[in-house]
């Protein structure tokens, strides 16, 4: 075989060209920290890197998930809170009229207090949450939960009627977990099925209008009314610390969620820190290595291309 000069030129070049790509490469492993920087580097590791960061981002989602439904629930467990207390002191106020000593001006200056409570409940009814959302409107979250409920001069209240679904929003929060973060005011201020009113603002309405009866209206019957009022607010205190306790076992329920998410997330890192961070020390003998084999076949190749015939004339 003829080995011509422009042969060595090629061969000798195309050396430089390949091992000036390989320390380039090198070089770029070692400014990104990464092993793998296109597939071809390990197609079957990159496969798998893919595949980790993937879950990892899916992984991600549902921390942030997570975060909105703790949010979520927190407020409504606060709102729970601020309604079971409401009717408790409602309640103590009922038992203090069946006082058979008060005078009918304490009668009327508790109607007012218990008006006020009222007011304070039909707030937390139609109370919104850190979106803007109606929190006991179900899925109706845009509209009001609640409407009526203004004082009727001379009487209590007018009627409270449910305007929301029956809907309990939902946050899915882990592979396999969707979980309710609200719960519908039917549910809560026990909406009747039928008309939609709700039976605890109605039972508080009702007493609010016996309490401010005059002493000569024959249908008054505070005694009966205060009995009335005490049941009923026994039992939604009862309903609301149900749906309460039910809330706390959801919040600790997802406080073990985020925590195993969170070790999942570590996981997914440690993988992904197997499958692509650099060996420092290997790439930088490597580099060096490089570093030398480049500088002697540049040498080499200074040295081939300047051989000549006319240099063995002389």
């Amino acid at each position: 075989m003829r080995i011509s000069t422009s042969m060595i030129f090629d061969a000798g070049r195309n050396t430089l060209m390949r091992q000036s790509a390989d320390m380039a490469h090198t070089q770029q492993q070692l400014a990104t920290g990464r092993r793998i920087l296109t597939p071809s580097d390990d197609p079957i590791g990159s496969a798998r890197a893919l595949e980790v960061s993937q879950s990892k981002s899916v992984n991600e989602q549902f921390q942030t998930n997570q975060g909105y439904a703790k949010d979520s629930l927190s407020v409504l467990e606060s709102s729970l809170g601020s309604i079971g207390d409401t009717l408790q002191y409602i309640r103590t106020r009922a038992v203090e009229a069946g006082n058979g000593t008060f005078s009918d001006a304490e009668l009327q200056s508790l109607a007012s207090d218990v008006e006020a409570q009222f007011n304070a409940l039909y707030g937390v009814a139609n109370s919104k949450d850190a979106t803007g959302e109606y929190l006991f409107a179900g899925f109706q979250s845009s509209q009001a939960a609640f409407s009526g409920g203004a004082a009727t001069a001379g009487a209590g209240p007018a009627a409270v009627v449910y305007n929301g679904d029956e809907g309990a929003r939902s946050m899915q929060v882990g592979p396999s977990r969707v979980m309710p973060v609200a719960e519908p005011g039917s549910k809560v201020f026990m909406a009747d099925p039928t008309t939609g009113q709700s039976q605890m603002f109605a039972t508080i309405s009702n007493f609010i209008t016996e309490l401010r009866k005059p002493p000569t209206d024959p249908t008054r019957n505070v005694s009966a009314a205060v009995q009335t009022a005490i049941g009923g607010m026994d039992a939604a205190i009862d309903n609301v610390s149900t749906i309460r306790a039910s809330v706390g076992s959801r919040m600790v329920e997802l406080d073990a969620q985020v925590d195993l998410s969170a070790e999942h997330d570590l996981e997914y890192s440690d993988t992904l820190s197997r499958l692509q961070d650099l060996d420092y020390n290997e790439a930088i003998s490597r580099f060096s290595q490089q570093q030398t084999v480049l500088q002697a076949a540049q040498q080499s190749y200074v040295r081939v291309t300047g051989l000549s015939l006319f240099d063995l004339l002389r």
